[in-house]
């Protein structure tokens, strides 16, 4: 990138906002069904292994552990997950995914990659893979700094 500040702000500024819009309409996708992205993320997540002791979602999906708390409080009020205290150690606790979530998740699913497939329908294979190699890049220089 050039040494002009004003076009790295652009670049900041146009990235932000294409996000930013993507992610509402993402979000908006799958309202119809009662979940959000992130929710569908921690499903998914404990679908590939569970139980899953809370703490490790505040990681993965780069939240605080008070909003991961919210999130599994939401997922449990509709029966989508539930909570297991470790036997060991009362502290910790695990959430393990419910057949209802199951089916939620896989709802969602289909859902979102239709959305992204509609979305991502104007680049070619090769184009596809350049963009997300390009966000991997700058994320990975990002996280150098």
């Amino acid at each position: 990138m050039t040494s002009d500040l004003s076009k790295e702000i652009d670049f900041v500024t146009a990235f932000r906002d294409a996000w930013r819009r993507f992610q509402r309409l993402s979000e908006q996708n799958l309202a119809s069904i009662g979940l959000t992205i992130t929710e569908v993320r921690i499903l998914r997540s404990l679908a590939a292994s569970e139980p899953a002791p809370m703490a490790r979602f505040a990681s993965e999906l780069y939240l605080t552990p008070a909003s991961i708390t919210g999130l599994v409080d939401r997922l449990e009020a509709e029966k989508l997950v539930q909570r297991e205290r470790d036997d060991e150690d009362r502290r910790v606790i695990y959430v393990r995914i419910t057949q209802k979530g199951r089916q939620s998740l896989e709802a969602g699913l289909k859902l979102h990659n239709r959305f992204m497939t509609r979305a991502l329908g104007s680049l070619s294979k090769e184009e596809a893979h350049q963009l997300v190699s390009l966000l991997t890049k700058l994320t990975e220089q990002a996280e150098a700094e």
